[in-house]
C-alpha cells in the first residue's frame, strides 16, 4: 500500500489536520479489522503505521505463520533415521541367534509342543502375515482332562506387567519397599478355557516372573473353547453385559486354591508350560516392535 508522507514544509496546524486524520482512518481500519482472520487484521493494521514498523511485522507474521516445506521432509527423514536406527539395533540383537528363537525358547517350544498345539493369531481376527497377528498366542491341550474337557489357553503378549513382590512387613511398618537397580521381572496374564457340552469355563490367570500361577476370575461362557477364545482374545472384560463370575478374592480360601490346583493338575499349567506363556510372550512382543517400527518407516518415511 501506498503510505501519506507528511509535508515538512506545510504549516504546524496542517500537519496536526493531517495527523489526526490519519490516526482516525488508522482507527476506523482496525475496527473493521477486527472481524477479519487474525493474519489479515494484524498485516492491515501494521501497514498503516510508519514503513519500517509495517516491515517488522509483516516480516514478523511472515516468520511465524510460513512453514517451509523442507521442514515437513525434514521431520519425515529425522523420524526415519531415529525408527531405522532401532531397527538396525533389534535386527543386530536377533542376528545373534539367526534371525530365530532363542536356544532355551526353542527347546522348550519343542517340548510343550509334544502335549500342545500352538497357534499365533485367532481365527476370525486378522490373518496369518497381518501387521499385529501374531500378538496373540493360542494353545489348545492335545489329550482332554479326566472328565472329557477340552483345554485352551490364549495369551496376548502385551497382557504384562511389572511383577514387584509385596513386602507385607514393610508395608505394616510403613517404610517403602527397596528397589532393585535390576530391570523388575514381568508378570504375564492368560486365559485358560475348559470347555465340555457347548459351555465353558474361562479362568483368567497370571503367571508371575518366579513362575508362580494364580488366579484371578472364573467365569462360565456358552460355546466351545476355540469361540470362547475369540470373545477374550476380541477384549471380552468386565465391561461385557453378561456376569462375569463372582469377586474372586472373596471365595472360601480352600475354593481359590482348589482353583488353582486345578488350573496346574488338571489343565496341565505346570512350571514348564508357565515358563513358555512367560518367554514366548516375551518373544512374539519383540517380533511385533520390529514389524510395527518397519511398518511404520515405510508409511511415514
Amino acid at each position: 500500500q501506498q503510505h501519506k508522507i507528511v509535508d515538512v514544509h506545510r504549516s504546524p496546524q496542517t500537519i496536526g489536520v493531517n495527523i489526526l486524520k490519519m490516526m482516525r482512518s488508522t482507527l476506523a481500519l482496525r475496527r473493521v479489522a477486527s472481524a477479519i482472520a487474525p493474519k489479515q487484521s494484524l498485516l492491515r493494521a501494521t501497514s498503516l503505521a510508519a514503513p519500517t514498523a509495517h516491515h517488522n511485522a509483516l516480516t514478523s507474521i511472515q516468520t511465524a505463520t510460513i512453514i517451509n516445506p523442507r521442514s515437513f521432509a525434514t521431520a519425515a527423514n529425522n523420524l526415519g533415521s531415529i525408527l531405522q536406527r532401532e531397527i538396525n539395533e533389534e535386527d543386530e540383537a536377533a542376528a545373534e541367534f539367526g534371525g530365530q528363537m532363542p536356544p532355551d525358547l526353542a527347546e522348550l517350544h519343542a517340548d510343550i509342543a509334544d502335549k500342545w498345539t500352538i497357534l499365533e493369531g485367532i481365527s476370525g481376527i486378522g490373518s496369518g502375515g497381518e501387521t499385529g497377528s501374531g500378538a496373540t498366542v493360542r494353545l489348545f491341550k492335545k489329550s482332554p482332562g479326566s472328565n472329557g474337557a477340552k483345554i485352551g489357553v490364549v495369551v496376548h503378549c502385551q497382557d504384562t506387567e511389572e511383577d514387584i513382590p509385596f513386602d507385607e512387613d514393610a508395608f505394616l511398618e510403613g517404610q517403602e519397599q527397596d528397589e532393585s537397580e535390576e530391570e523388575p521381572s514381568q508378570a504375564v496374564r492368560f486365559g485358560v478355557t475348559i470347555s465340555k457340552g457347548g459351555k465353558t469355563v474361562v479362568l483368567q490367570c497370571r503367571c508371575g516372573g518366579d513362575g508362580d500361577i494364580s488366579v484371578e476370575s472364573a467365569a462360565v461362557r456358552d460355546g466351545e473353547s476355540e469361540g470362547v477364545l475369540m470373545a477374550l482374545a476380541g477384549g471380552e472384560n468386565l465391561n461385557a453385559a453378561l456376569y462375569q463370575g463372582p469377586e474372586f478374592t472373596e471365595l472360601a480360601e480352600d475354593l481359590q486354591e482348589s482353583f488353582q490346583e486345578y488350573v496346574v493338575k488338571e489343565c496341565g499349567i505346570d512350571e514348564d508350560v508357565a515358563a513358555f506363556i512367560s518367554m514366548y510372550a516375551d518373544y512374539r512382543e519383540q517380533v511385533e516392535y520390529v514389524t510395527w517400527m518397519k511398518t511404520a518407516i515405510d508409511v511415514l518415511d
